[in-house]
């Protein structure tokens, strides 16, 4: 191979990368200077599963809002809960789940979506009676909460802008393209009809793709099926290539393979999005930041501010760095739980 050859092998595989990061960046920036006024709740009328949505965007990761929703629905009054030894926690329905006490203009689809999804969870929780045991529950509960994080996602996912799916596809294609051309610059300059098997890997990256992680066991087969579809053929490349050949072919695939990874993480958000994801960093970054004392006066002004946030607090992961500050703090247990709240549900 000349050294021309070589060298546009290695521009093709950089320039992959380079334009898979680029909109990944922009789409961090964006978010990096979202305007944060100082915030002490999240955004009003919003739902732990709002703010999941609207801070993780469609990489939300439903599957522990279990327990910031039980919260979130006994502070509302919905249901109360009970700690039961035996049993784990009793769950005791007082009314039917209605949306968030906001006017219908501030109610957006997507917050109706999420209400939808919200209420079938709460629907089927109490399918068989108004009382409920977290350990003693039957197992269509389970698939009752596999549903509610299976259709989260799905939401979550059809909810990314034109520009993010425009630029996921865009970097993908990029990937396929720039092994494709490697491939053919190495087949004519190099010869050999063994290039033909790049077939197999090059399908693999769509592949990668386009198959979605619905599930555990989808998981567990999609990554060792890929990496037998395409490693076996492009090991047979790389072991009947020329050392120009392994190097520009290897540079190719693993440059493909970064750009795949950041594909899917692309997200760049509406502008809209974007000041409600800064409202929420805001909110986070005020618990974090906030001294006793300020803490100490919300409670005085709010007696149930400790538990009106609580939710929120798991949502964000941010329940152990709090931890401390709180339990310096002396608050009255919510009429809705009976038990010790603090040690059983928070931490």
């Amino acid at each position: 191979m000349k050294f021309w050859e070589f060298i546009i092998c290695i521009i093709i595989s950089a320039a992959t990368v380079v334009f898979a990061v680029t909109p990944y960046i922009i789409g961090k920036v964006k978010l990096k200077r979202a305007m944060q006024p100082l915030e002490f709740y999240p955004p009003r009328g919003y739902s732990p599963i709002d703010v999941m949505s609207k801070y993780c965007s469609y990489n939300t990761n439903p599957r522990s809002a279990l327990n910031p929703l039980m919260l979130y629905w006994a502070s509302r009054g919905f249901i109360t809960i009970e700690e039961d030894c035996k049993r784990g926690l009793k769950l005791t329905k007082l009314k039917e789940l209605t949306p968030p006490d906001v006017a219908e203009s501030e109610m957006t689809n997507q917050m109706k979506n999420n209400f939808k999804i919200e209420k079938e969870l709460f629907d089927g929780l109490f399918e068989g009676g108004i009382e409920l045991y977290t350990l003693a529950a039957p197992t269509s509960l389970q698939t009752t909460n596999n549903d509610f994080v299976k259709k989260c996602k799905e939401k979550a996912y059809k909810r990314r802008t034109k520009n993010t799916k425009l630029y996921s596809a865009l970097t993908l294609m990029s990937a396929v393209v720039s092994l494709i051309l490697v491939t053919i610059i190495n087949g004519v300059t190099l010869g050999g009809q063994h290039y033909i098997a790049m077939l197999f890997p090059i399908v693999a990256v769509i592949l990668f793709k386009a198959i979605p992680n619905e599930d555990s066991l989808t998981t567990i087969i999609k990554y060792p099926f890929i990496c037998v579809w395409g490693g076996a053929p492009l090991g047979m490349v790389l072991a009947l290539s020329s050392p120009d050949g392994v190097i520009t072919i290897c540079v190719a695939v693993v440059a493909s393979l970064i750009t795949v990874w950041f594909s899917m993480r692309i997200d760049i958000r509406s502008d809209r999005d974007v000041r409600i994801y800064g409202r929420i960093c805001a909110f986070k970054q005020f618990l974090l930041d906030a001294e006793k004392d300020r803490l100490e006066t919300l409670i005085e002004e709010n007696p149930n501010y400790y538990f009106d946030i609580l939710p929120y607090c798991y949502i964000l992961n941010i329940t152990k760095k709090l931890k401390e500050k709180f339990d310096n703090i002396t608050t009255d247990g919510p009429s809705w739980y009976l038990g010790e709240l603090r040690d059983t549900l928070m931490f």
